[in-house]
């Protein structure tokens, strides 16, 4: 079975991510424009990352469906207009 370094990577990075929520457990206040929040630091940081993983996804995925638009391969006979 061959892991690939990607999978490995995610891997570590969400066991970092775990390790920094669970050791960070005090409550903090969070100003966001107008609002004062007051929640645990924990809820903070998933939160966070949660906001973070959630932007990648939605920013990774058009430039594949891209990526494989423009590497399928031309048939015989089709435009290239």
């Amino acid at each position: 079975m061959k892991i690939r370094v990607r999978t490995v990577v995610i891997l570590v990075l969400t066991l970092l991510s775990l390790v920094v929520i669970v050791r960070n457990t005090e409550v903090v206040s969070v100003r966001i424009l107008f609002w004062d929040l007051v929640m645990s630091r924990i809820i903070l940081l998933a939160l966070s990352i949660a906001v973070g993983v959630i932007i990648g996804f939605l920013l990774g995925r058009p430039w594949r469906k891209r990526d494989h638009q423009y590497a399928r391969p031309k048939r015989v006979g089709e435009n290239s207009q």
